[in-house]
């Protein structure tokens, strides 16, 4: 029932954006500024705070997770204990509901029922001082518990080495999409992390998602499953929003449909229907605010990426005057045509990039990744012929 046709995809779970590889692609920084700001507990036994921010995708949390990981293991070699607790504050989204997750790390047994929230941060305590093993708390997504009255639970936890738990430190490290200004934490919190500063993780740049595209194709799936120019449209359609998430997500549907359709490999329409599925540039009400020679333009590129990932103005040109000749439309001169190609780019249609040569001189490349060529061309060609309809009728 679940069989497979086709061998692309080897290891599924290493396509999920949660999983932790060995090495992070451009999060060396990052995980410099957080070792920095944890050497106090390595060396000193002395808790430490971090605030990690950036926008939804950028890594913060593989790269906290890595660090932590990494950490661990250094504490290991070096005959020390660590321990790590994770908490997602968007599925514990309340001061209980986040003391409830950490006291089950050490007592899943616990009730959720006939304990307040004072009682629960006593009995943490007392596991904590029973294990007598540092911890490392992270609360990821943060802000959700820190833009409401579950706040508390953040100014208990940095208070907690200070407090009662015997010397055993107890570190945090939170992280957010938003800056720690731009949330309301009281004073006393905001002065514990700004002691250690902010680590800011930026939006991926399209190599860099190429990179992290073709670490997790090399890693997950079969060889040879997947070609540059396919690593290359998934970077591409990703790098307007910095987003390794959304990158992630388009590689993984479309190895399935791939393997839906029996593909031996993943091609480019599989991923442009991948990204369609994930977000669309290409609505039909785009298509119908065109006119006649703008979707005839567009039917020109369409039908010139049927084979290629991308191709020149000039290239498509010579498609269109086909096109016209087609459909008995007379053709513009270039300047004209490259025209229209900036104003389907305007709209979000197309994308272009003017690149060198390397004969010498510049070309404009143009590219469509909303949606497969072949299925836009059928769409189109069935507007323009109802388009020359109607003007028929209507003379």
């Amino acid at each position: 029932m679940f069989e497979r046709s086709s061998a692309i995809i080897r290891d599924g779970k290493k396509l999920a954006f949660e999983y932790i590889p060995d090495k992070l692609v451009c999060r060396d920084a990052q995980m410099t500024e957080l070792e920095n700001a944890f050497r106090p507990l390595f060396f000193n036994n002395v808790p430490c705070t971090a605030y990690v921010t950036g926008s939804v995708g950028t890594g913060k949390t593989v790269t906290v997770r890595k660090f932590c990981s990494d950490m661990r293991g250094e504490f290991s070699v070096s005959g020390k204990s660590l321990d790590i607790i994770y908490v997602n504050c968007r599925l514990k989204n309340s001061e209980y509901g986040v003391m409830l997750e950490l006291v089950r790390h050490y007592d899943r047994l616990f009730s959720d029922r006939g304990f307040s929230v004072d009682q629960m941060i006593s009995s943490l305590k007392q596991h904590i001082n029973s294990e007598k093993t540092p911890v490392v708390i992270i609360l990821d997504e943060a802000d959700v518990i820190l833009r409401s009255s579950a706040k508390n639970v953040v100014y208990q936890l940095t208070r907690f080495s200070e407090d009662a738990t015997a010397g055993i430190p107890v570190s945090l490290i939170l992280i957010s999409q938003y800056s720690l200004q731009a949330l309301a934490l009281d004073q006393a919190s905001q002065s514990s992390f700004g002691r250690s500063g902010t680590v800011k993780f930026d939006k991926y740049n399209e190599d860099q998602l190429r990179d992290i595209v073709k670490l997790r194709a090399d890693l997950a799936l079969g060889p040879g499953s997947i070609t540059d120019d396919g690593i290359g449209m998934i970077a591409k359609i990703s790098a307007p929003y910095g987003d390794a998430r959304l990158a992630m997500e388009i590689l993984e549907k479309a190895a399935n449909l791939a393997e839906t359709k029996g593909a031996r490999y993943i091609d480019l329409d599989h991923i442009r229907t991948a990204g369609a599925s994930v977000y669309s540039d290409v609505s039909e009400s785009k298509l119908e605010s065109l006119d006649l020679n703008r979707l005839l333009v567009l039917l020109s590129i369409a039908r010139s990426l049927f084979k290629n990932p991308e191709v020149t103005t000039l290239h498509a040109q010579g498609t269109y005057a086909a096109a016209c000749e087609e459909f008995g439309v007379p053709a513009k001169k270039y300047t004209q045509y490259y025209t229209y190609v900036k104003d389907l780019e305007a709209r979000s249609l197309i994308k272009t990039e003017l690149r060198p040569e390397p004969a010498g001189g510049r070309a404009t490349y143009i590219t469509i990744t909303g949606i497969p060529p072949r299925d836009l061309a059928e769409n189109l060609e069935g507007m323009i012929e109802s388009r020359l309809r109607r003007e028929d009728m209507s003379v």
